[in-house]
Order: structure tokens, then sequence, then C-alpha cells
């Protein structure tokens, strides 16, 4: 039986000269791999860039697979693909989501934020690396994992583990000092639609990222797996 559905594009593996197995994340069906038949003028490449946004007309087979019956673009992201900063922070938010969402797992805000947040990357200009920062915290939040913000006080150290604010050091190196934890809850506070009103220095966002990254790495087992992290780092 056929099904139409938006689809986030998060990965795509060879499978042969003519198919490729695409990793997608669908607003009906969630997380799911879906298999490919390239055209000869392989046009249909074009739509699987890391974090595209289709619509699809997919069918199920046998196993877990699914199979393409369509794919059209949905929506169209010019700076995107326009600018290569755009392009490779893309790469990353769908790796991440590709390694820490597992197959079938449905959500549909997951989606709608997702779909909203290659939107808001599309629209930003020169705030893009808060931008990951930010998107990263609020991902961690739909999974389950953010800081309490109502245990901060003024002076506190934030402890990673726990994920709480507190004014004794904890017994575990997880934790940030008091000057970037002033940083980090005006990280927290921050709008997602408009990371501009916070300024941080450039080590101030290296240095917030760093934390967001092992506050993730320690919630979220599959995370500290992205590859693509090591190419984002090179243009930060």
């Amino acid at each position: 039986m056929l099904s139409n559905t938006k689809a986030i594009v998060l990965k795509t593996i060879p499978y042969s000269d003519s198919k490729r197995i695409v990793a997608l994340y669908t607003r009906q069906e969630g997380r799911l791999s879906a298999v490919l038949q390239i055209g000869s003028k392989r046009g249909n490449l074009s739509l699987l860039e890391p974090f595209s946004v289709v619509d699809l007309t997919i069918k199920k087979g046998k196993s877990t697979l699914y199979y393409i019956n369509s794919i059209q673009r949905h929506l169209i992201f010019n700076d995107i693909s326009s600018d290569i900063r755009k392009r490779l922070v893309a790469v990353f938010m769908a790796d991440v989501v590709y390694h820490t969402v597992k197959e079938e797992f449905t959500d549909n805000t997951l989606y709608d934020f997702l779909e909203n947040s290659i939107a808001l990357l599309n629209e930003s200009r020169d705030e893009v690396f808060k931008f990951i920062t930010i998107f990263l915290l609020e991902y961690g939040r739909l999974l389950g994992f953010y800081p309490n913000i109502d245990t901060y006080t003024e002076h506190s150290l934030f402890d990673m583990k726990s994920g709480i604010f507190c004014r004794i050091p904890p017994l575990h190196k997880h934790f940030i000092e008091e000057d970037d934890t002033a940083d980090f809850i005006r990280l927290l506070k921050a709008r997602y639609s408009n990371p501009s009103e916070i300024e941080y220095s450039q080590q101030q966002t290296n240095r917030l990222l760093d934390i967001v990254l092992e506050f993730l790495e320690l919630h979220i087992s599959d995370f500290k797996h992205i590859k693509s992290l090591n190419i984002l780092r090179q243009i930060i």
C-alpha cells in the first residue's frame, strides 16, 4: 500500500549503481530507511542532500525497508545550497539526528522542530555557530535532556552530569566554572529564532559549543560517534 509523507533527508548510502538507501525522518512514519531508484539522468540525487525537505510516496517492503515510488522537493532553501558554511552545518545537524533517533521512532513535534530549524538556518546571517549551539540544546530538550534552569542562582556552577546548577563543585570533572556558567545561562534564555540577541566573542562561542557537546555526549550514548563534528570545527 502506498502512502504519502513529508520527509527530511538524513543520510544517503550507495546500494548499487542505480539504487540508494536513504535514511529519512518522516512526519507520518518517523525514522525509516528507503530504497530509491536513480534515473538515468540522476536528477534525483540533488534531492538527497542532508536536511533536504521532500515529499514522498513510499511503500513498505517485507523487511523494515521502504521503497520510494516518487520524490519531489517540498521546500527550497537557496541559502543553504549556496553557502558552504550552512551546507556543512546542515550535514552536521542531519548527522546528529541520524545517530541519535532510532528506526521507526515517530514524533510529530520533533519533525516540526527539525523542519523549522532548517528554515531558520537558511535565514540566518552571521549567527550560524550560535544557531548550532541553540539547536543542539533545543534538540536535547526534545529528547528529554535539558539543564534545569530553575536551580540557577548567581555565582552558580553547572554540573553537566546531573543537569543542575550548584554552588559547590561536584566530585567529578564534568562541570563548568562560574564565568562560563554565566555565559551558558544567557544562552539558555536566548530565543532560538533570534540568536543575534545575545553577543559573544568567538572564543566564548567556541567554549559554549564545547559545553553543549559535552553535556549531550554525557546523556546521549550515540552522540559521540558524529564524525561530521570534526569537519564543522574546521570552519568555526
